[in-house]
């Protein structure tokens, strides 16, 4: 029995060890989602010692292979017996002021799930972690060898039990409530007996980082959830997941292999093609409809693409970008859908003309005082792929705009002596 163990272990090994970055062909846009996802996911993890690589790519195969389908209750209880492990070495909840007391601490959330409310009223607790622990006072850390199953009396013996027992009593409830209403699939008469034995269960565990372990089963899981139900991605539901080519993203990524694509390049290609997959027909509707109207007799055209038709000329000095305008203006989309308008409101708008999207910078510049013009711009010198709610991305601006004056912004030396008058930006 003992060799046989031993001979699974070197397996395992020799498994974990298996995980080599390689360069792999990406035949389809499938393919190359799957892979940037899968770089996406590396991301999850910011040790890069080969212990948690190693972690957190086998939690992901047995996430997909089906091991670790937990129920929420048993979840939690797993979790907290890993992060006790974490607590006595690194403080209560993680915070290094507080020290742990295991056995305190797991005591306090059996009587507290149990109904008993004497040991420490939540009122009482409440109070006891608004006091700073004792300065110059060194408390001993206790790992917990078990998680109890019964009520039991405890004695706080000092101010870090007091403490150690108090976040039991007003996390507990929390926890309960979470449950109750997330797992669906435990009897709730059963919860506090899984709960316990899930807390022992994790107690263990040998994890070298806990975000690598629950994260990647609970990647992995969703992923074989994915493949069963036969869905999709969020966002690219038509795309189905090839687990090859999105875990050799994943190892490439945790492993800094940038040959194909790097993370950030990943998020970028993820997040132009969903703008793409969303938005790509109205961005060539507006690609057409100013390619149609820059064929207008009274259509000029700039050198960066920007388009205008003068209503009217004024007289005196144009802005420069440093200068505030006050102005007039009315701005619709290419459907002919307005969504912003000065004359609306009553009032014309002052603003910096170098604190406003790239279009109208340019444009007022071009502008005398009492100009009427009206402005075509180009998604790239409007929001481009921003989705500001109203406008969506790559977005013709069309703006008729009125210049009713300039006030040119002071010599540098006079500016410095005043308090600037911060004025309010409504295009920006």
């Amino acid at each position: 029995m003992k060799k046989f163990s031993i001979m699974l272990l070197v397996a395992a090994l020799m498994a974990s060890c298996g995980y080599k970055t390689k360069t792999i062909t990406l035949e389809t846009e499938a393919d190359s989602v799957n892979y940037a996802l899968g770089l996406f996911y590396a991301s999850f993890v910011t040790d890069s010692s080969e212990e948690v690589i190693n972690e957190f790519l086998d939690a992901i195969q047995a996430g997909y292979k089906g091991e670790f389908d937990l129920a929420p209750t048993e979840m939690l209880g797993l979790n907290m017996g890993v992060n006790c492990q974490n607590f006595a070495t690194e403080g209560l909840m993680k915070q290094p002021q507080y020290t742990f007391n295991g056995e305190v601490f797991l005591q306090g959330v059996v009587n507290t799930w149990l109904g008993d409310t004497t040991t420490l009223p939540i009122a009482q607790a409440q109070q006891v972690l608004q006091t700073e622990p004792q300065e110059g006072v060194e408390f001993e850390a206790v790992l917990p060898k078990k998680c109890p199953k019964e009520l039991a009396k405890v004695d706080l013996k000092n101010q870090m039990d007091s403490i150690n027992y108090a976040f039991a009593v007003l996390y507990t409830p929390r926890w309960i409530e979470m449950l109750e209403q997330a797992d669906t699939i435990t009897p709730k008469e059963e919860m506090f007996d899984i709960f316990v034995e899930s807390v022992n269960k994790g107690l263990k565990l040998k994890v070298h980082d806990e975000t690598a372990y629950f994260g990647g089963r609970q990647i992995g899981n969703m992923l074989k959830k994915s493949e069963e139900e036969d869905k999709g991605f969020e966002g690219f539901e038509d795309i189905k997941l090839n687990f090859d080519v999105m875990f050799q993203g994943v190892i490439n990524g945790l492993n800094d292999y940038d040959e194909m694509m790097s993370k950030d390049e990943a998020m970028q290609y993820l997040q132009e093609l969903s703008l793409s997959r969303e938005f790509g027909d109205w961005k060539k509707q507006n690609e057409q409809w100013l390619a149609d109207n820059q064929k207008k007799d009274s259509i000029q055209t700039t050198a960066s693409g920007l388009q205008y038709k003068v209503i009217r000329e004024g007289q005196g000095d144009k802005p420069a970008a440093i200068d505030t305008v006050v102005v007039d203006y009315e701005g619709r989309l290419i459907n002919d859908s307005i969504f912003d308008s000065s004359y609306r409101r009553g009032e014309p708008i002052q603003f910096a003309l170098n604190g406003v999207i790239a279009g109208w910078t340019e444009g007022l510049q071009l502008m005398s005082p009492g100009a009427k013009y009206i402005f075509y711009i180009p998604q790239e010198l409007a929001y481009g792929e921003r989705n500001t709610g109203t406008i969506q991305p790559y977005s013709t601006l069309i703006f008729t705009v009125e210049l009713k004056r300039v006030i040119k912004a002071k010599p540098q030396a006079e500016a410095a002596q005043e308090t600037p008058d911060v004025q309010l930006q409504m295009i920006n």
